[in-house]
């Protein structure tokens, strides 16, 4: 049995987009299972990645919050659908946490991603590009086959996806697209009521169900639960 690893008070990671450099905001618990990064492209709505970072700090995780788009670039629509260029700067972002943990300057833990929306396909392709050191996905909302063919086929952190029930066709694509995934995957159909913006119940449950995915996938954090420790 490992013992958890205290994760340093105040730790940040810069981040450098092309033009300015990225908001981020990273949130250590005490001690630390695993890395969840909350990816967002522009101004988080209603605040619900701050919402399920503290969720996920009370199941012991650290999370780092990221804009993967700079305050100059939210005005432009196009950079909210690029999702090779916001791809690439989550890989860079993941370069550079995977650097300090490697010099002892971070400790050394798995890693989880998680998003919505228009970064549900951007965080599915820099999983599959990164395959040995991301292990879970969680996805509100998206089309995540526009992550690409290949990155699906070749995806094997295990993803979760969460969907509005009232929204047939955007369910029915990521359906389809699950079909590539050849490793652990699910789709969960929540009510429509989850994602809107005066849904305390509603958001509480893709919490749940967000915890408890990377509580599963994430090795740390499964050694832990198994052990009695949480």
């Amino acid at each position: 049995m490992s013992e958890p690893i205290v994760f340093p008070s105040g730790t940040t990671i810069a981040i450098d987009g092309s033009d300015a450099p990225l908001p981020e905001q990273a949130t250590p618990p005490a001690r630390a299972t695993a890395l969840i990064l909350l990816c967002h492209a522009g101004p988080s709505p209603d605040n619900r990645d701050d919402a399920l970072a503290v969720i996920l700090r009370h199941a012991g995780f650290a999370t780092l919050t990221l804009d993967l788009l700079s305050a100059r670039e939210e005005r432009f629509a196009d950079k909210h659908h690029n999702v090779s260029l916001l791809a690439n700067r989550l890989l860079d972002t993941l370069t550079r946490i995977k650097q300090r943990m490697l010099t002892a300057e971070l400790p050394t833990l798995a890693i989880g991603l998680c998003a919505a929306g228009d970064c549900s396909p951007v965080v599915v392709r820099a999983a599959a590009i990164r395959d040995r050191d991301i292990y879970a996905l969680v996805c509100r909302g998206g089309l995540i086959d526009l992550a690409g063919m290949l990155y699906l086929q070749s995806l094997s952190a295990a993803l979760l996806v969460l969907l509005d029930a009232d929204e047939p066709g955007i369910a029915a694509s990521n359906q389809r697209a699950l079909r590539e995934v050849a490793g652990a995957k699910e789709l969960k159909l929540l009510p429509a009521s989850a994602e809107a913006a005066d849904s305390t119940s509603g958001f509480a449950r893709v919490a749940r169900e967000s915890a408890q995915w990377f509580v599963r996938h994430l090795p740390a954090a499964a050694t832990r639960v198994a052990s009695g420790l949480v």
